[in-house]
């Protein structure tokens, strides 16, 4: 019994903390360059439409959030360095 109780326990999956962005937020933050490139972060603004991969426990290491910026591009910001900001007027 012991046995089936601790699969269970090792089964049941970790507890998640609410992303601090939602879509339509505006931000600003610095990009995310993959591991192992020369890419250097960039300072960028736009509004959040994705927030994370979008599978459970990918971003556990590296959480981001992706950006579309005001030219209709869109770039991947850490979240972790990444703060809301008023929306420029139209």
């Amino acid at each position: 019994m012991s046995r089936a109780r601790t699969a269970k326990t090792a089964a049941q999956p970790a507890r998640s903390v609410p992303a601090p962005f939602t879509i339509g937020d505006w931000v600003e933050g610095w990009t995310l360059p993959e591991p192992g490139t020369r890419e250097q972060p960039e300072l960028h603004e736009g509004e959040v439409v994705q927030v994370g991969s979008g599978w459970n426990g990918v971003d556990a290491d590296a959480a981001y959030l992706w950006v579309r910026l005001p030219g209709g591009t869109e770039q991947r910001l850490a979240i972790r360095r990444t703060t809301r900001t008023q929306r420029p007027a139209a």
